[in-house]
């Protein structure tokens, strides 16, 4: 059976969990033989029971996890960082709050993807309605009255009787496109090269420029708590975030900083990096020696950054959609109301 990796939500519910259990000074075997006392999902439960297995038999911890299965490779990765750097404590930490913000990140994408679609669904049905159903029985009332449908009303009515005659296929076809789509992508090389021309596509989105700098800037927070001089730091973020964007920067900055001798704030700057404000926090964080808690608050700021523009980006979508829901309606009413409300002024 196929491996599965452990979702966002349940790595950083792990590793804050190892956090505690290193506050507490508890053994990792002991920590992770509570642990899997409480899981009652039957994939996660096994995971730990080999991890427990693998601590009970002298491994570190990294190695462990990786043994185990389940855990990302830069998790991992990380742990074995932290374990050689003597800050594991700050590498959980960093983990469970960057894992929180792409579990974040995940969900805000899902909402301004599925409402959307879902109020789109729901207008397209209403206007077929109207089509298919209602404008027949206007059609009937007419032709009662010895009068014809005006042109845009005969227009709409004859679409309604197409989508009418082959609605049904149409909606087959396109359930047998996406059951196809699915079924294709479930193979892991079509999925990725998906992914890969998908995020390719959308890199000079400005919502997908956020979302890059806030992955960079948390990345760098769980990097630089470890331990990692900035150097380090930049070359582990850059296989945490993906993009040719942003990769790019990344690469332009490391050359400033090396060719250049520039600090990495002023680097960062040049490169685009991140926005001004951010490289001025972060230039005096490297002068006060308190980069850390800069960089957080620089990771903090650019989440929120990407809420704010979500949340607007909603906003702006659902009352566009209404708009557009609003006029279609009353576009065909008005084409069969005004010509009937003519024919009844005639007759009174």
């Amino acid at each position: 059976m196929k491996e599965k990796t452990f979702d966002a939500s349940y790595v950083s519910a792990f590793c804050m969990e190892m956090y505690l259990i290193i506050r507490a000074g508890v053994p990792f075997s002991e920590g992770v033989a509570l642990l899997r006392e409480d899981e009652r999902n039957s994939y996660r439960r096994t995971v730990l029971d080999h991890l427990y297995e693998q601590l009970e038999l002298g491994e570190p911890l990294a190695a462990a996890m990786r043994a185990a299965g389940g855990f990302p490779v830069y998790v991992v990765e990380m742990v074995d960082i932290g374990q050689r750097t003597g800050h594991l404590e700050n590498v959980f930490r960093s983990l469970a709050g960057y894992y929180e913000r792409i579990e974040q990140l995940q969900k805000s994408i899902h909402n301004a993807i599925i409402y959307p679609t879902v109020l789109l669904v729901m207008m397209l049905f209403v206007v077929a309605v109207l089509l298919i159903k209602v404008l027949p029985i206007f059609r009937e009332v007419f032709q009662q009255l010895g009068a014809e449908l005006s042109p845009v009303a005969q227009m709409l009515m004859q679409f309604g009787q197409f989508l009418g005659r082959y609605g049904l296929v149409f909606l087959l076809v396109l359930a047998f496109l996406v059951l196809a789509g699915a079924v294709l992508l479930r193979k892991d090389t079509r999925k990725t090269a998906f992914l890969a021309w998908l995020q390719k596509s959308s890199e000079n989105w400005t919502i997908s420029k956020m979302i890059a700098s806030s992955r960079l800037a948390d990345a760098l927070v769980m990097t630089l708590s470890s331990g990692m001089d900035i150097d380090a730091s930049l070359d582990m973020a850059a296989r945490l975030v993906s993009g040719n964007k942003i990769q790019e920067k990344l690469t332009q900055c490391k050359r400033l900083m090396l060719l250049e001798n520039k600090s990495f704030a002023d680097a960062s700057l040049d490169s685009g990096l991140f926005a001004p404000l951010y490289c001025r926090m972060i230039a005096v964080g490297f002068r006060t020696g308190s980069i850390d808690p800069v960089m957080e608050e620089v990771a903090r700021r650019c989440a929120e950054q990407v809420d704010d523009q979500m949340e607007a980006m909603l906003n702006r979508i659902e009352p566009t959609l209404v708009i557009i829901m609003s006029v279609m309606v009353g576009l065909i009413l008005l084409s069969v109301m005004l010509p009937l409300m003519s024919i009844m002024s005639a007759i009174g």
